[in-house]
């Protein structure tokens, strides 16, 4: 119980004591009404010690949580652009590899000039793997320099990492193409 409400509750009794006509309180009676006022006094602390403490658990569980989600995005979206630069490098290394095969053999230029473009396709994918590297770097920069969500570097942190989201599904899109004309520049070819 808090002091005004103490001190209400206290008032309270002595007005009822009064409206039943009485002027004087026996000391005993005040003292055995204090004693009860005092046990719901520390009974009313302890709940809000308790109320507290509880508060602080749940908000440090809900930090705890935000930090461990936030390190799996982070996590995720690093192994996302990892897998961009590998497939798309990969693909580069082979399309470089037939295409080399290709020049010395008869009829291999025909095809080599129609995996032109999907080598090209797949080398701006390992572009924007890089360009997403850096972008997201550049977002973690900005977080980390930010004092809160509303700070203007804390928005441009956000724009970042749109910004390096783009590049990542811009990169698989253009994956998907080069691997289609890849195809498609084989069955031309023959």
């Amino acid at each position: 119980m808090e002091s005004q409400e103490l001190i209400d509750a206290f008032r309270a009794q002595l007005d009822q004591v009064e409206a039943q006509g009485n002027q004087q309180v026996q000391v005993t009676a005040l003292r055995a009404y204090l004693n009860a006022l005092e046990k719901d006094a520390e009974r009313s602390q302890e709940y809000r010690k308790m109320e507290h403490a509880g508060m602080l658990a749940h908000y440090a569980a809900k930090n705890q949580n935000s930090i461990e989600m936030l390190k799996a995005v982070l996590e995720a979206g690093k192994s996302a652009l990892h897998a961009l630069l590998i497939i798309n490098g990969g693909a580069v290394v082979s399309l470089l590899g037939v295409m080399s095969n290709l020049a010395g053999k008869t009829g291999g230029a025909h095809l080599a000039k129609y995996l032109a473009l999907p080598l090209l396709q797949f080398g701006i994918g390992v572009l924007l793997g890089a360009i997403g590297f850096a972008l997201r770097y550049l977002s973690q920069a900005f977080y980390t320099d930010s004092r809160d969500q509303k700070d203007k570097l804390h928005r441009v942190g956000d724009l970042l990492r749109y910004a390096a989201l783009c590049t990542a599904i811009i990169g698989y899109i253009l994956f998907g193409f080069a691997v289609a004309n890849s195809y498609h520049a084989v069955l031309w070819s023959f």
